[in-house]
């Protein structure tokens, strides 16, 4: 079977076809013992792909498995071993441990809120992807209140790091203490891209929770609690 390296990788389960082409600029992707190439067409059932020297083996794709995480404070998203703290995949019911879920949409270590989890590296390329123009929509409390003209300027445009970070709406929420807390709605989803933001209006984050993605919002789940999607669950993600 004729596949893109990247969408092997993705079938397999392995990972998310944009992280495949990170994997795969850092020379740490090979076929038969040759450094791989963005967009290289292999045989699946022929060729011998390895990551860091470890073989992965072809798996025909399978019916998607999703869930949503309610993820807590203080638990991060990675595959790696090394570190000692709760990943989300530990949240993962224990009916599925055979299976290697990917998140779909990184929330840091001290962010919380919906996290989709899925076993098909195809749905978290789709869902995650700028052209499938998803909303994730945040509640964000801020460690002082911003001015008006921050706020405008969230939605103008900041440059940071050789990007350009941009808020599609910015509402402010009502609060029962002094803290400011906005919603804010993001559709490019950069790395860490609301902290800085915030960090740039000289104010920062105190607590961020995403609460919505597409048309899907959280909302009767507990925290550290997971649901499994139904197919209209699923419709509603990528609902615009």
């Amino acid at each position: 079977m004729a596949l893109r390296i990247q969408k092997f990788l993705s079938q397999c389960g392995y990972c998310s076809r944009r992280k495949a082409e990170t994997l795969i600029l850092e020379s740490r992707v090979t076929v038969n013992a040759q450094a791989a190439a963005i967009g290289q067409i292999i045989d699946a059932a022929r060729d011998i792909v390895k990551v860091d020297a470890v073989r992965i083996h072809y798996t025909p794709p399978k019916q998607p498995i999703v869930f949503m995480l309610n993820k807590p404070r203080g638990v991060i998203c990675t595959h790696l071993a090394k570190y000692p703290e709760k990943t989300v995949f530990d949240f993962i019911p224990d009916a599925f441990a055979k299976e290697r879920f990917l998140y779909c949409g990184r929330l840091d270590r001290d962010s919380q809120g919906m996290l989709i989890l899925t076993n098909d590296g195809d749905f978290a390329h789709k869902l995650t992807h700028p052209s499938s123009n998803i909303t994730k929509i945040y509640h964000v409390t801020l460690s002082r209140p911003i001015a008006p003209e921050q706020k405008t300027q969230l939605l103008r445009g900041i440059e940071d790091q050789g990007e350009v970070l941009r808020a599609e709406k910015v509402l402010e929420l009502p609060t029962k203490n002094s803290r400011q807390t906005l919603e804010i709605h993001l559709k490019q989803g950069r790395k860490r891209e609301i902290r800085r933001m915030i960090d740039a209006c000289g104010c920062h984050v105190h607590r961020l929770k995403r609460v919505q993605i597409g048309q899907l919002r959280l909302k009767n789940l507990g925290v550290g609690h997971v649901k499994y999607l139904s197919q209209d669950d699923i419709s509603r993600l990528f609902a615009l």
